[in-house]
């Protein structure tokens, strides 16, 4: 008879201590769901920063080597044309 009366008064603690074990692990849950999703973001940001970079820096190459070019072709001229 004992037991039961323990038993009767402790159940509502067990199940208080269970829905907040619960309650826990759905915010843990929940916050690695954001988090990675966050991260997940962020990968793609940075994705197509590099991207970007990559393009700038083609383009960069691209100015400079066509620079290079003219100074060589500036170089080559007769001296003659370059008075003119």
């Amino acid at each position: 008879m004992r037991f039961v009366a323990l038993f009767s008064l402790a159940l509502p603690l067990w199940a208080s201590s269970a829905t907040a074990a619960d309650a826990a692990r759905d915010e843990t849950r929940d916050a690695l769901l954001r988090e990675r999703q966050e991260l997940s973001e962020r990968a793609a940001a940075l994705a197509d920063q590099q991207a970007t970079t990559q393009r700038l820096l083609e383009q960069q190459q691209a100015y400079l080597d066509a620079l290079e070019k003219e100074i060589q072709s500036l170089k080559a001229a007769p001296k003659s044309d370059q008075k003119n």
